[in-house]
């Protein structure tokens, strides 16, 4: 059996990924080929979540089970995860968030070669960008292992512990304006 699904990234552009996958695979293995097919960074946690028509989130499941007799991605099938369901939420990475609608669009009992297959793409995510720039804030750029003393200190607004600076010296002086 092959399962066809579509994803829809939430976010501001059209983006929508088609594909096709085999039933047997694990909900662990369709995380994995989507995002890779998405071109986001590996490595991130996901979790699929149940989903009603209107997109209300369930029960979520998770990567990895706790206990042995907890449903995961790692042991559900993609049938039998879209037995039950015919909509679902995905996220991949918690921190930056990506959310993804799916939905199954049909089943089909005969099975094709490719374990997975991308069947149509629209639009790209927007890249984040993994490490700092060079035209990120002063020192920033820079492993802490390999900085100054100096430079961490000015990075964290500690340049003038023993209070030597003048933290006025910048500043207009007072005596040459008149107040009301």
């Amino acid at each position: 059996m092959e399962v066809f699904l579509r994803f829809i990234a939430d976010t501001s552009d059209t983006v929508i990924r088609e594909v096709r996958i085999k039933g047997s695979a694990s909900l662990l293995g369709l995380h994995e080929q989507i995002y890779a097919t998405f071109g986001l960074e590996p490595g991130e946690m996901g979790s699929f979540y149940y989903s009603t028509a209107d997109w209300d989130q369930g029960e979520e499941l998770p990567m990895f089970s706790m206990d042995d007799s907890s449903p995961s991605m790692e042991t559900m099938t993609v049938a039998d995860f879209f037995s039950q369901t015919a909509h679902a939420l995905y996220v991949y990475n918690f921190l930056d968030m990506n959310i993804f609608y799916v939905e199954k669009v049909k089943e089909d009992e005969e099975e094709g070669f490719e374990d997975f297959v991308v069947l149509n793409a629209v639009g790209e995510l927007d890249k984040k960008p993994s490490k700092p720039s060079a035209d990120a804030a002063p020192g920033m750029a820079k492993d802490p292992s390999q900085m100054t003393e100096a430079e961490i200190n000015a990075m964290y607004g500690l340049d003038d512990l023993d209070g030597t600076k003048d933290p006025y010296a910048d500043e207009d002086s007072f005596e040459d304006e008149e107040y009301y």
